[in-house]
């Protein structure tokens, strides 16, 4: 609080701009009167002789003298009276003036005293002379004559008298208001500081109560209205103070739930700006609580829906609910507005955002499994049932048919418990029941043996593979029977989509912390807009080139990469090979 805005100032201050207002205004009042009534006298003094004058040159305007000789008259009056006299001809032209050369002084037809003298009989004027440098009072009458004014004769008096005894009365009520005001602003300071000062302890009072200190009970004696406020204030404050403890209990059980919540939850007042945020909102919308409050719903969110939503549910008073993709956050939404209401009114709008992103996308993995397990498992049972059919219609007596036929009945029987092998232990990954057995082992080796056990499906592909491994690799702490699993996904799947004469490469080298193992090939490649998908399960980019795979192999890599805490990455170009790349921690993952 600054000094001017306390009570006991702004009495002091406003009995003391009483005080210097009267002052002014009397000051103001005496001044202007003494100059009015010093002009008057001047202006009295100045027709007496401007009169006077008229008397002197009527003759010279009679006899039709030369302008030598109202000239010599003007400056021997002057000289005599010691006043400015000046005589002018009715067309402007100066016949006379009684300090300068009428031949170099310029028409004065356009004068206003000089005009009112020539129509009205009296002419008057206060300016400032360049001539004189000081201001004049012009008083100017005509010289009559039968056929009309024959000239004027102007009577110049200097105000200098006037301002000097203005400036005199203005500084003496300056100085007299100043001491006035000091006075007064002191008497009134030290009854505004008595009257005040109870005010100010309540008001000090009051303050703490506001910061939830513990508010002591005033002590007074006083038995007038101040006194009686000190112990309304006293009363109030206990009062506050239970509740405020009450309000405090309740409003941190809300806050500890809202914070806890994993719903975004947006308080929206009646105007539609934000009055509250909880942090679950924050990061959905991806803004700050203490800058989005007071802002419009709209500049938080950027989402035309919710804000329609919102305005909807101000509007008609009734829940809202809208489900939604958010365009800022990627994310699927439900939204539910629920209208406030305090004593009977709309106080605002409860916004509940539940995230069903997970859920949704959980829904559409699910969906996709059951279609794509469904279609792994239509074609093998298919054959198998076509062909048991054909056995029992009596092909079971050609010895060599029914071997072939039985031949191939295992071969699918082989793919289906293949891919329940799979399918089993990708879930058992991706649900963290797989144990690793992690020890250190020797990548060079596990890259060997791998390659060991893929050499004739190589051959039989007219495929070359070329390891190229530093000697100092270093050991990793891993699961041999799973890293080594994930070679041979990965190389099997190069070998797969690689043609005739092509060349595979395996390298390996450290980086920082991990072990990068890459598997190069110059096969057909993938398009880039296949390369998001690569991991997927049951993704195969040529199905009827890949029609033997279960289009788990890479997946079941991913995810036991994973597990050891690498990742794992693709980069291809179709037509021009692939180069699939996994890294390994060098420390254990716990």
């Amino acid at each position: 609080m600054t000094v001017f805005t306390r009570i006991q100032w702004r009495l002091a201050v406003w009995f003391s701009i009483v005080v210097l207002a009267g002052m002014g205004v009397t000051g103001f009042v005496i001044t202007d009167y003494t100059a009015d009534n010093q002009i008057a006298n001047l202006r009295s003094r100045a027709e007496k002789e401007a009169k006077l004058a008229v008397a002197i040159f009527s003759p010279l305007f009679t006899t039709h003298a030369s302008q030598s000789r109202f000239d010599e008259f003007a400056k021997t009056i002057g000289q005599q009276t010691d006043t400015c006299i000046t005589v002018i001809a009715p067309d402007g032209t100066v016949l006379g003036d009684s300090y300068e050369n009428p031949q170099t002084m310029e028409n004065s037809a356009t004068r206003p005293e000089v005009v009112s003298a020539l129509i009205e009989g009296y002419g008057e004027a206060i300016r400032y002379s360049t001539t004189a440098g000081q201001r004049l009072l012009y008083v100017a009458l005509p010289v009559a004559s039968d056929t009309g004014p024959a000239g004027v004769v102007r009577i110049a008096l200097s105000l200098t008298s006037v301002e000097n005894a203005v400036d005199y009365i203005r500084t003496l009520f300056i100085s007299l208001t100043a001491i006035t005001f000091a006075l007064a602003l002191i008497v009134s300071v030290l009854l505004a500081r008595r009257t005040a000062l109870p005010v100010s302890r309540v008001t000090q009072s009051a303050r703490k109560l506001s910061l939830g200190e513990v508010h002591p009970a005033l002590v007074t004696n006083l038995k007038d209205e101040v006194g009686q406020l000190i112990n309304a204030f006293n009363e109030l404050a206990s009062s506050l103070q239970r509740k405020l403890r009450d309000l405090t209990a309740e409003r941190d059980k809300i806050a500890v739930v809202l914070s806890a919540m994993a719903d975004g939850v947006i308080m929206v007042d009646p105007e539609g700006q934000v009055a509250f945020a909880n942090p679950a909102a924050e990061i959905l919308f991806n803004f700050k609580s203490d800058r989005a409050v007071g802002q419009n719903l709209i500049e938080i969110v950027r989402d035309h829906e919710i804000d329609a939503m919102v305005k909807a549910c101000l509007s008609t008073g009734k829940e809202q609910t809208i489900q939604l993709e958010s365009g800022k956050t990627r994310r699927f939404l439900q939204a539910i507005a629920i209208p406030l209401h305090q004593n009977q009114t709309r106080s605002g709008v409860l916004v509940l955002f539940q995230d069903l992103t997970e859920l949704r996308s959980l829904q559409t993995m699910r969906r996709e499994l059951i279609g794509n397990i469904s279609h792994e498992l239509r074609t093998p049972l298919a054959s198998i049932k076509a062909m048991a059919e054909t056995l029992a219609d009596g092909a079971i007596d050609d010895r060599k048919t029914a071997q072939d036929f039985l031949a191939k009945i295992n071969a699918e029987v082989d793919r289906l418990t293949r891919l329940t092998t799979e399918l089993t232990e990708l879930s058992h990954i991706e649900s963290g029941k797989a144990e690793l057995h992690l020890e250190p082992s020797d990548l060079k080796t596990l890259i060997e043996l791998t390659v060991a056990r893929l050499a004739p499906l190589a051959q039989r592909q007219g495929v070359s593979i070329s390891i190229e491994l530093p000697p100092d690799l270093p050991a990793v702490t891993v699961d041999r029977e799973r890293i080594q699993q994930v070679i041979a996904n990965i190389v099997h799947n190069a070998i797969k989509f690689t043609p005739s004469g092509g060349k595979i490469t395996i390298s390996a080298a450290p980086e920082g912390e991990t072990v990068s193992v890459r598997v190069q090939d110059t096969g057909i490649g993938i398009s880039s807009e296949d390369i998001p998908h690569v991991f997927e399960r049951f993704w195969r980019a040529d199905r009827a080139r890949s029609s033997g795979g279960t289009g788990l192999g890479l997946a079941i890599a991913k995810h036991i990469v994973q597990a050891h805490g690498g990742t794992i990455q693709v980069e291809s170009e179709l037509g021009k090979g692939s180069t699939f790349s996994f890294s390994l921690p060098l420390r254990q993952v716990k």
